[in-house]
């Protein structure tokens, strides 16, 4: 009786569905490498498996870039100063740029650093170098910023 109700937990245990981690932006990014129109960087990323935790590492650059700034790098301030208003009035930009990985394109190099998890969850941190200079010229382009920041 003790083997059989033994066996039962651990048969339901094993058929417990893995629920997928959604997309959180994190403070955890770091700048490695600071140049004159490049920025690199290392992010982390949480999902359920290790495809989706690298998107979701390099999305997180993204926004942080994007949104935050990047604490003792070259790109300390945001580049779009207010996200709430700016998300509001160019949502559709940032579906294709964020949603739909747009921001690809702007990826010079990209690889796994680290890579970590159990069964169901994930935690990589992508090294990425990204074209700032490139990634500036898109957003002015689209009117998302004004040149020199204004």
């Amino acid at each position: 009786m003790k083997y059989s109700l033994a066996f039962i937990t651990i048969l339901m245990v094993s058929c417990v569905t893995v629920q997928p981690v959604s997309f959180n932006r994190t403070g955890e990014v770091t700048c490695v490498e600071k140049g004159r129109t490049t920025i690199s960087l290392v992010s982390t990323g949480r999902a359920h498996n290790t495809d989706v935790a690298s998107e979701y590492a390099v999305r997180n650059a993204f926004e942080n870039l994007l949104f935050k700034g990047i604490p003792d790098s070259n790109q300390e301030k945001p580049l779009v100063p207010n996200e709430v208003e700016s998300l509001k009035k160019h949502g559709s930009f940032y579906d294709d740029l964020l949603n739909k990985r747009e921001y690809q394109r702007f990826i010079i190099e990209s690889n796994i650093q680290n890579s970590a998890g159990a069964r169901g969850s994930a935690i990589n941190d992508v090294f990425l170098k990204i074209d700032l200079q490139a990634l500036k010229s898109h957003l002015e382009q689209n009117s998302i910023t004004r040149k020199f920041g204004l």
